[in-house]
């Protein structure tokens, strides 16, 4: 089964061309383009810069233009431009607008300073013109290369094949983000955007990060090839060995170098003459060594082997990946902001469906819910209310439709239990997915604050107890005080929580 599933990944990420959604694939530009110009929208809403009937008279303009037959995303490239248009009529663009990362100027220069670090590698590992095969340097090119390999080898089988991700990867993806949200230079919309674009652009910077990694190891491994064939042109290398642990122990050097130095079977004449009394010979303090030539080509085979030709294949894989997720990046077409552009653009109102879960809901509270919905969606949409659900409660209908909200209510005052709420979720969740409408989780937070205001220590313990509750099913949530709610928080929490 686990087989089937890897197979199905695999067969999705080379099918380039099958979608089913509302518009063709986002480009990563495409993808930055339209965050800045959400993050510049609500900043703009937010200063009262511009109105909500503004925006609709753009978006209106925009869908003529576009034409009936256009799709999604071409309406939302064109009203991004029209809404920017409007921005600077209203003095409200930033005269700084967000970078992209500079991989290219930053993997070239990894590049060279990788192959720089090869050559010195074996300026270490060299003494004079004698080569010791016990040397930690050149030992340590190749444990770790193996090292880096068994760890992807076991991050994908224990995590049934999803991308691993080091803490190499991690710390060069945090320190570039860290560059790249500096040249914010503290103006609140770039802020706002790269704390918004960086969880999204994560994926990405991941798999540009690899390549950058595996194709700058391969260089490592060029470089130290390149050295050391060149210096063995016009020197005559030595090859022998020395160390203060293994001096009494050629056997246990023996065992050492056939294990080690010929796990690549080139040449296996040169390992059948090797015998305790041979290699006590090779040793320097009590002979001179032998002819490296042998010795160096064996070690080309390895470092080629076991470092470059790997390296040179993880890196075209993450460089596929990259390449693919450049060109198919993630937009939540179902998110606040986008399914209120759709539903103006289609003309269509929005039904919210609320079903409180164990919640009989106030006439109070579901004013609230009410003003929360009409301000979460402002586009044309309507509120109906089902009778609060328990635990064998029959599910109410639910209208079929894409301009369908579900929004299914907890307490948070309650303990989230896998045979209650979480039955609960499956079986609505499935409901939901059969009659093609979207389904959110709001956990009212109010009883729960009114009963601990004075301990925010066990506010912030029970939000987490839902959070990890709710996470694994896939659904997106928020914490909302519904009587006193926060929609900007809210929307936001959605995005995140998907």
């Amino acid at each position: 089964m686990w087989f089937v599933n890897e197979y199905k990944k695999v067969m999705a990420f080379f099918n380039f061309g099958s979608r089913s959604d509302l518009s063709s694939p986002f480009t990563e530009e495409q993808a930055r383009l339209l965050t800045w110009t959400k993050v510049l929208e609500e900043e703009a809403l937010k200063r009262q810069k511009i109105t909500i009937s503004e925006l609709k008279e753009v978006t209106a303009r925009c869908a003529r233009e576009v034409g009936e037959q256009a799709d999604f995303k071409k309406l939302l490239l064109t009203r991004a431009e029209g809404v920017l248009e409007l921005l600077r009529s209203k003095s409200a663009v930033p005269s700084k607008r967000p970078q992209g990362i500079p991989y290219l100027v930053i993997g070239s220069a990894l590049g060279v300073l990788a192959f720089i670090g090869g050559v010195l590698t074996n300026e270490f590992s060299v003494t004079g013109n004698r080569i010791n095969l016990l040397s930690p340097p050149l030992l340590g090119v190749i444990a770790w290369n193996i090292l880096v390999y068994c760890w992807i080898a076991a991050a994908v089988l224990f995590n049934r094949g999803k991308s691993p991700v080091g803490f190499i990867r991690r710390f060069f993806a945090g320190l570039l983000l860290k560059l790249q949200t500096r040249g914010s230079h503290g103006q609140e919309a770039l802020v706002s955007f790269y704390s918004k674009w960086t969880e999204d652009e994560m994926p990405l910077l991941r798999r540009r990060i690899a390549e950058i990694l595996h194709f700058s190891a391969a260089l490592f491994g060029l470089g130290l090839i390149a050295s050391i064939g060149i210096h063995g042109w016009g020197t005559e290398y030595t090859v022998g060995w020395e160390s203060t642990w293994l001096s009494e122990k050629p056997a246990a050097v023996l065992t050492f170098i056939n294990l080690f130095y010929g796990m690549i079977p080139t040449n296996a004449d040169l390992f059948n003459q090797l015998t305790p009394q041979v290699i006590e010979t090779m040793k320097f303090g009590a002979g001179h060594g032998q002819n490296a030539a042998p010795w160096l080509v064996q070690l080309f085979y390895i470092i080629s082997l076991i470092v470059v030709v790997p390296r040179v294949l993880l890196g075209l894989y993450a460089y596929a990946k990259a390449r693919y997720i450049e060109n198919h990046f993630p937009i939540d077409l179902e998110s606040v902001y986008y399914s209120n552009i759709l539903r103006q653009w289609r003309g269509q109102t929005m039904l919210i469906q609320i079903i409180p879960f164990s919640y009989p809901l106030t006439e109070k509270v579901k004013d609230e819910i009410q003003k929360f919905a009409s301000e979460l969606h402002p586009e044309n949409s309507r509120c109906v209310f089902s009778a609060a659900q328990h635990e064998n409660t029959k599910l109410p209908e639910i209208p079929g439709g894409e301009q369908t909200e579900v929004v299914a209510v907890f307490a948070m005052t309650s303990t989230p239990e896998t045979e209650v709420q979480g039955n609960f979720i499956n079986e609505l969740k499935q409901k939901v997915q059969d009659s093609k409408a979207l389904l959110r989780i709001v956990v009212d937070t109010s009883g729960f604050l009114a009963r601990f205001a004075n301990t925010p220590q066990r506010i912030t313990e029970r939000k987490k107890n839902w959070s990890n509750f709710l996470a694994p099913y896939g659904v997106s949530f928020a914490f909302v005080n519904l009587t006193d709610a926060d929609v900007k928080d809210a929307a936001a929490q959605f995005e995140q929580a998907k």
